[in-house]
């Protein structure tokens, strides 16, 4: 049996279908509230529970072997939820998660961190820091653990919600925006954790993007040169997140996170590239592809 936490969410259900579709037994841990009807109606078990109530936790881990969670809460906040923080799920709720799995005997864990993801770099971003603390307590536990490590998700980062915006006509740049990075797809990241979970000697971290490397800057001219149009483009100063990061993570934990993963991207450049995809027979879609689908979809 593998639980998916997440399951509602736009990766965590591509999980779900994919095991589902190659005949692994899936259970889906979801909140009381959530409509859970398409996870049924595609073969999932759904089981009600919430990270953040850790006695929910015991009877969604009965016989299960592996776990699987993407469960985070920055694109609900986004979307307005006003009853999630990434403290309480994020944080205490994959805690909760980790020791509830290890005393109910799960043989391996699988959980979705970001690249390049250290010490030093959680602390640009709440987000973050959740995903670093968690991945430090799962390294203390007696589980196989599986850290899945993929760079910026094709689907958010070049996408109105951070600022692509070629119907409007503008573009936002966070710093320079000149170093590349492996945009990947979220259908690429769910072959990778479902590839994961059920392998039979599967790595202890895997880090990898798509198999493109596009600097924002390049992302826009990608963009104009699909749309025949020029973008107005405006960049947000390094000062500017630097210090946004640090004032907000309180007040705005959400807003902060974006802040502080915009700046990291403006400042580290990728170490990693598509080999893990392509070794568990992925075809990954290039950054280019998305573009292109993207403009195509606005027609």
């Amino acid at each position: 049996m593998i639980l998916v936490c997440g399951a509602t969410g736009e990766l965590g259900g591509r999980i779900v279908r994919l095991l589902v579709a190659e005949g692994q037994k899936v259970r889906a841990l979801v909140r009381p509230a959530t409509d859970a009807t398409g996870l049924e109606h595609g073969g999932a078990e759904v089981v009600r529970g919430d990270l953040r109530d850790a006695e929910t936790l015991g009877p969604a881990l009965a016989g299960v072997d592996t776990v699987v969670t993407t469960a985070n809460a920055l694109g609900r906040i986004l979307e307005g939820s006003t009853d999630l923080t990434i403290a309480s799920v994020d944080g205490q709720g994959t805690q909760n998660l980790i020791r509830a799995a290890e005393r109910a005997g799960v043989r391996r864990f699988v959980l979705v961190s970001a690249a390049g993801i250290t010490e030093d770099t959680a602390r640009l971003s709440p987000l973050m820091a959740a995903k670093w603390a968690a991945e430090k307590a799962l390294r203390a536990t007696s589980m196989d653990v599986v850290i899945v490590r993929p760079d910026m998700f094709q689907e958010v980062w070049l996408a109105p919600l951070t600022g692509i915006d070629p119907k409007a006509g503008k573009a936002l740049i966070y710093g320079s925006g000149e170093l590349q990075h492996r945009y990947v797809a979220i259908d690429d990241v769910a072959e990778l954790c479902a590839h994961v979970a059920v392998a039979p000697d599967p790595p202890a971290r895997v880090e990898f993007g798509g198999p493109e490397a596009l600097s924002r800057m390049e992302v826009v001219a990608a963009f104009e040169s699909a749309t025949g149009a020029k973008l107005t483009v405006r960049h947000v100063p390094r000062t500017a997140m630097s210090i946004g990061h640090r004032v907000l993570a309180r007040i705005k934990p959400e807003v902060a996170s974006l802040m502080g993963v915009a700046l990291f991207s403006d400042t580290h450049a990728d170490s990693w590239d598509d080999a893990p995809l392509r070794e568990a027979g992925i075809d990954p879609r290039p950054a280019s592809a998305f573009i292109r689908e993207s403009v195509g979809s606005m027609r």
